[in-house]
């Protein structure tokens, strides 16, 4: 059986607003209408002004509670007045945290008054408020926030859960509210206290608290994100600019000199499996341009991201074609799966322009274990192509074409497969094996992503992970122990097997050589955590080959994770990954700022590659780890953690 391409275009339920993936969640998961349970499509959200400006669309189609979407011609465009009832003086450096389920009234996010150290928060997710100039969600003042945590006071105590509900933190009457601080732990609180939460009882970090105020950006829930997270750039994009641009307008409120503003340190610590991973996705095209206008008006913005923690989960393959042209490697789409499944597959950088209508140098064919099976051939850009199973679709490929716009260009395709597991929405597509078969008509490279898996459902697990099902991978030694990416003490690279590898994997939004990338090492005796996503020594592309350093993702092998504020004051919980090494290391980056700011603001300001550079080779030579790294691994070594405040576990 040959599947047909036919052209983008040709189907009238398309548009320049729609990106592949969400056409395919519009197809699986919606039923092709505009709005479900909810959660809706329409109308389009606006870009960034500046992802706009990069990308030359204004618009996008990402799912979103219908209740955080302005109605017709309600978006504000005017600044609102900011009244706060502390200014932030002009030796400050604000900590930009981007995450979700940010409790915004804990105790480790307070002054010693106790008002909040947030100057503002925007929730994503949130209801939509017309009296501000955002295109969604709520935003919250730190007037607002202060009455608010006044108003809940009971017992001489702020009653948290009372404050979540007031400031639509947490939203129990809508089906689709955001209800993840009613957990124990949450992703965003745990961040935002390494990153800079501080304890009351200590008068010695008074000064920190007080140089060191927070700008908040919620994440929506997962749902919004879609099953594969690829509406992440979207989110991200407006909360870099929206962190930049309310800090900017404080500073003109507080009368500051003119001229000035105050450094920015952003922590994003969320990242994306699947990717071009050539520094080219828009919303590092973005980090890229907002770090050059913050040099030119010798401002220091410092975006720091984590290197991610799928180093382990056989999604990343290369592709290397030969004389016999053809490869094939089997995917592994696991049953009772209720959300959909994503591969991408890149080419390697072509050079010049790319005309319209350009060919992918591969060709590809997706089948099922049962069939049926087809030739691989050959997609061009804007061509879709689709496989039938009683009359419904249950898989597509898109062939798209990527832009540098610095003179190369690049092809992908993006395979995709229906939920396996069958529901009232429609036909599911077969589990098990499905083989994808790759031809090329001369010597090239090949790349293969397996994207993020998650569910469409609160606290549930129903997005299961795909991989790359191959023979060649070994996940253990002879001694039963874990295969990372080099062996440690010694050093020697032991992933050397094609076509699925662990080198590869970094976080595809962090390609980029202006941002920072943060992976997790083992505090106790230095071993880089396996978790910890590697680079590969042949960068593709303007891309980065290897993390900036380590911080500390777990504190010893008998020991979980590390230890952070749980989602109540008073509360602490335990949690492991480079979401929290990346936190660690905004906090060292932020309070060396404030010491680049006693110094009269002379010099190159913390957070710079170099400065990671000196940092590291410091503590590596200072710690005395038993063992070595590879920079595919660890960048350029590891870097102790700042001080939490908290009273150390044994290790």
């Amino acid at each position: 059986m040959t599947l047909e391409w036919s052209g983008w275009t040709d189907d009238p339920t398309l548009d320049d607003f729609m990106t592949p993936y969400i056409h395919w969640q519009k197809e699986v998961i919606f039923d092709g209408l505009p709005e479900k349970d909810g959660l809706a499509l329409e109308p389009p959200l606006p870009l960034s002004k500046m992802a706009a400006k990069l990308s030359g669309k204004t618009h996008q189609r990402v799912a979103l509670p219908n209740f955080a979407r302005p109605g017709p011609d309600e978006a504000n465009e005017e600044d609102p007045l900011i009244r706060l009832t502390w200014m932030p003086d002009p030796d400050c450096a604000i900590v930009g945290v981007i995450d979700s389920g940010i409790a915004l009234s804990h105790a480790r996010f307070r002054r010693l008054d106790g008002g909040t150290r947030f100057l503002s928060a925007w929730l994503q997710g949130g209801e939509w408020r017309s009296d501000r100039d955002l295109p969604f969600g709520r935003e919250l003042f730190r007037t607002e926030i202060d009455q608010l945590m006044f108003r809940a006071v009971s017992a001489g105590a702020i009653d948290e859960a009372q404050f979540d509900r007031e400031a639509g933190v947490t939203q129990f009457f809508h089906a689709r509210g955001d209800r993840r601080l009613e957990n124990n732990v949450t992703h965003g609180t745990f961040v935002a206290d390494l990153a800079a939460g501080y304890d009351l009882r200590h008068s010695h970090e008074d000064e920190l608290r007080r140089r060191l105020p927070m700008i908040a950006v919620g994440l929506p829930p997962n749902p919004s994100m879609g099953a594969s997270g690829s509406s992440l750039e979207f989110f991200a994009a407006q909360a870099i600019e929206y962190i930049i641009r309310r800090a900017d307008r404080i500073w003109d409120a507080c009368d500051h000199p003119k001229g000035g503003a105050f450094p920015i340190i952003i922590n994003l610590s969320y990242g994306l499996e699947a990717g071009p991973k050539d520094g080219h996705m828009l919303i590092e095209q973005l980090i890229r341009a907002v770090n050059e206008k913050a040099d030119k008006h010798g401002r220091p913005i410092r975006v720091i991201l984590p290197a991610g923690n799928h180093n382990l989960v056989q999604g990343c393959a290369k592709f290397e074609f030969g004389e016999t042209r053809k490869q094939s490697i089997d995917w592994r789409v696991q049953p009772e799966d209720q959300t959909p499944n994503f591969v991408e597959i890149w080419s390697d950088v072509l050079t010049g322009d790319a005309p319209d209508g350009q060919t992918h140098p591969l060709g590809v064919c997706l089948a099922p274990q049962s069939g049926p099976a087809s030739t691989a051939t050959p997609g061009q850009d804007g061509q879709i192509n689709t496989l039938n199973l009683d009359g419904k679709a249950v898989a597509r490929i898109y062939c798209r074409r990527h832009d540098s716009g610095e003179g190369w260009h690049r092809m992908a395709y993006l395979l995709c497969t229906a939920p396996t597991r069958k529901t009232d929405r429609g036909t599911a597509a077969p589990a098990g094996r499905w083989s994808i078969d790759l031809e090329s008509e001369g010597d090239t490279i090949g790349f293969g992503y397996v994207q993020s898996d998650q569910s469409l459902t609160y606290n549930g697990d129903t997005g299961l992970l795909s991989y790359f099902d191959d023979p060649n991978y070994q996940r253990y030694d002879e001694w039963g122990r874990i295969i990372d990416t080099a062996s440690y003490p010694d050093g020697e690279i032991t992933d050397v097997t094609l076509p699925t590898r662990r080198r590869g994997s970094l976080n595809a939004i962090a390609s980029l050589a202006e941002a920072r990338v943060i992976g997790s090492y083992r505090a106790s005796d230095g071993k880089p955590s396996d978790y910890s996503s590697s680079g590969t020594r042949e960068a593709v592309g303007d891309g980065r080959t290897e993390p900036t350093c380590l911080l500390p993702g777990e504190e010893g092998p008998a020991t979980f994770g590390l230890m952070a504020a749980g989602a109540r004051s008073g509360t602490a919980a335990f949690m492991s990954g480079t979401s929290f090494s990346t936190a660690l290391a905004t906090r060292a980056v932020s309070q060396a700022m404030l010491d680049w700011i006693d110094a009269g603001r002379n010099g190159e300001a913390p957070g710079t590659r170099a400065w990671f550079e000196d940092r590291v080779q410091d503590d590596e030579l200072n710690a005395g780890w038993p063992g070595k790294t590879v920079s595919e691994k660890a960048g350029f070594g590891r870097m102790l953690a700042p001080s939490t405040g908290r009273v150390p576990r044994r290790v």
